[in-house]
């Protein structure tokens, strides 16, 4: 009986024991790995779910000693747990344990992480040089920050009146600094920041900000410069604004100066004087500094170009096309025509300029010109301020007519030769119609001017009227075309 008692209790006592031992198992953790180095300090803490009942939940310790003696504890439904504004630099211990209705799992093993302890500055490059006023600061990401702040200064130990600290969104990875010195050295740090803590500064940086300001164009010491000239530069970045400074004197003490947008890196400033020597410079501005370039010299056109028909040239039509290079900058050309190098007969005529490509051109009137005669002419130009010199002085002469010899192509031939009071005229074709016939004296005025009737291409008995003996150009006009032959008067 006794045995029976015995026996009895101990397979109580047993199933106490199986009763009482854990049911549910022991989460495995994945992440952060142990003692692992730089996790964020919003760091994501992971582990392996178990199968449990209902109210499975995890219980996380977190510790700043390994024996957990005064630990921070979380309790969730999830696989991971979101840390917040942990201290920048510490060691944490943590560990985790499940629990459901039936019992509480063993603890996890202990690992351990650090938070980063300060940011990764990667830009710009320790000693760079030729930095832009706004330079480009870069660094690595950090999550579950506030801020970033960089800390500028030309002094190394950050003490100059010239330090300043800026803040930015604690998202972002790079930023533009703002008012750097030109030519000058600066020194930065960078931190992080949330709610709880700020971190320790990163390692000092050194760079130097550019001195440089190049011009390109106008060349310097150009010459022959249209009014209109393209100022042109190299860009300098981290400014406001530019301004061009132009001036008539080698020491610049009186200039006009013309502001720029800091996104231009070319301009036209204004309509300059012909055949003037400027001086010029530039500065590149922002709030704390100036930047400026060296100083150019350059020399604006001062007459026009003549391009044809070439000076001294013969056998020019009688209505060319006299032509000029195109210059820019300007509203007109005027142009002066006469049969003298004096121009005390001369024709004036003003030509709008043009923007098409190729040369200026201007084609002569229809009876201006005698193909006995020889030709001056001269141009200038003419813009909103000034006006060029005259360019030099061209001379052609138009193709020599004789009597027998046709003139154009209606072919004109006159007699007797020479003529007295009446002049038969013959045409090269046979045509009919109305013709206006004009006698010219060598100056150009009309003496004569008469419209006939054509008959197979002759006119008979054309009244020369009391015509002074003398040398004439008889010209005919007849159905949108011309024709020009020399006659001879004696009486």
């Amino acid at each position: 009986m006794k045995k029976i008692f015995l026996s009895l209790l101990f397979l109580a006592i047993s199933c106490q024991v199986i009763l009482a031992s854990p049911t549910i198992y022991t989460p495995e953790l994945v992440s952060p790995s142990n003692n692992q180095t730089g996790v964020a300090p919003n760091v994501l803490l992971d582990w392996n779910a178990v199968v449990g009942t209902t109210g499975l939940h995890y219980i996380v310790h977190l510790s700043q000693d390994e024996a957990f003696t005064n630990p921070v504890e979380f309790s969730t439904d999830l696989t991971r747990y979101n840390m917040a504004n942990l201290m920048f630099g510490q060691t944490y211990y943590w560990k985790v344990r499940a629990v459901d209705q039936t019992g509480t799992s063993d603890w996890t093993e202990t690992r351990a992480f650090t938070v980063v302890a300060r940011p990764i500055l990667r830009r710009p490059a320790n000693n760079a040089n030729n930095q832009d006023a706004n330079v480009l600061l870069q660094w690595d990401a950090i999550t579950g920050v506030s801020n970033f702040d960089y800390q500028v200064d030309t002094s190394a130990n950050f003490d100059s009146p010239f330090a300043y600290i800026t803040s930015v969104n604690g998202t972002l990875k790079e930023v533009n600094a703002a008012n750097l010195l030109f030519g000058t050295g600066h020194y930065l740090r960078l931190r992080a920041r949330h709610a709880a803590d700020t971190s320790a500064w990163t390692a000092t940086t050194f760079f130097n900000v550019t001195s440089t300001f190049n011009l390109s164009r106008p060349n310097d010491n150009a010459i022959d410069v249209v009014p209109d000239a393209e100022f042109q530069w190299t860009a300098v970045k981290g400014i406001n604004k530019y301004n061009i400074y132009l001036s008539q004197e080698p020491e610049m003490i009186h200039y006009d100066v013309y502001n720029v947008l800091a996104t231009a890196t070319r301009t036209r400033p204004d309509t300059l004087l012909f055949g003037t020597t400027y001086y010029w410079k530039m500065s590149a501005n922002h709030s704390k500094d100036t930047l400026f370039s060296a100083s150019r010299s350059f020399t604006t056109v001062s007459s026009v170009t003549l391009t044809s028909p070439l000076n001294n040239s013969t056998n020019v039509v009688l209505q060319p096309s006299l032509a000029w290079k195109k210059m820019t900058g300007v509203l007109k050309y005027q142009l002066q025509l006469a049969s003298n190098a004096g121009f005390t007969d001369a024709r004036n005529y003003s030509i709008t300029a043009t923007t098409s490509a190729g040369d200026e051109q201007f084609k002569v009137p229809l009876h201006v010109l005698d193909s006995a005669g020889t030709y001056y002419w001269r141009v200038n130009a003419i813009s909103s301020r000034d006006t060029t010199e005259w360019s030099e002085t061209w001379n052609f002469r138009c193709v020599a007519l004789s009597i027998d010899d046709p003139g154009s192509v209606s072919g004109l031939s006159v007699y007797p030769a020479p003529a007295n009071d009446f002049v038969t005229i013959r045409m090269k074709n046979s045509i009919n119609g109305t013709a206006t016939i004009k006698v010219l004296d060598l100056l150009g005025k009309t003496r004569i001017s008469r419209d006939v009737q054509v008959e197979a291409g002759l006119i008979s008995n054309f009244d020369l009227g009391p015509l002074p003996d003398g040398v004439y150009m008889l010209l005919m006009e007849m159905r949108g075309s011309a024709a020009t032959t020399k006659i001879i008067v004696r009486h």
